[in-house]
């Protein structure tokens, strides 16, 4: 009986330790593998790691016949590859104007990376808003980056402006912010000027 007693509490105490043991071993083995993870996705945004273009694609996209359509209190964050076009739109109301804050940047070093960026024109036209414009060409080289504001002033009825962002090239990392806002500059006399704005949260 003893002898039984003896053997069984060595198995528990064997089971006990294999047991944390087991524990142990897969919890390191966890830490290694989001340790793994965490480096290929360094490594891939510092170039160590060479990714396919088209499965670097990520974030909103559109086409021609069913765009996208863009929250002004949002932030996008995309990346375009293998030559690829993408179609974004937004409700302006009567009166109000849409700004576009794009940014765009080549983390590549050793290829160029081009991106057309253009505001679809419209009927009745869209009003020009200061220091902004309908369109913008990128061409960036290794590590590259540039910015700029689109707009478009409505002062017509409520309707939709279209945005269109065309790639080729190198892989580029896109933010799209907006700022949607009515302005007295497109209204007429008589019209309550007082600004509305709907900015991205951060």
């Amino acid at each position: 009986m003893k002898v039984l007693k003896k053997n069984f509490a060595y198995l528990c105490s064997s089971v006990f330790i294999c047991g944390k043991r087991g524990l142990l071993f897969f919890s390191l083995l966890s830490v290694v593998s989001l340790g793994l993870v965490s480096c290929f996705g360094l490594d891939r945004d510092m170039g160590l790691v060479k990714v396919p273009d088209l499965q670097q694609r990520s974030g909103i996209t559109g086409t021609q016949a069913d765009p996208a359509p863009l929250d002004p209190f949002k932030r996008y964050d995309l990346v375009m590859a293998a030559d690829e076009c993408r179609f974004f739109s937004m409700k302006v109301p009567s009166k109000w104007y849409w700004k576009i804050y794009l940014t765009v940047a080549n983390r590549e070093d050793m290829r160029r990376g081009s991106l057309r960026a253009a505001i679809a024109s419209a009927t009745p036209p869209w009003s020009p808003l200061p220091a902004t414009s309908f369109n913008k060409s990128f061409d960036l080289g290794g590590r590259e980056g540039d910015q700029v504001v689109l707009a478009v002033g409505n002062t017509q009825d409520d309707r939709l402006a279209y945005l269109q962002l065309c790639q080729t090239g190198a892989p580029l990392h896109i933010t799209i912010q907006s700022e949607v806002s009515a302005t007295s500059a497109l209204m007429g006399p008589g019209d309550n000027s007082q600004a509305i704005t709907a900015t991205p949260s951060e």
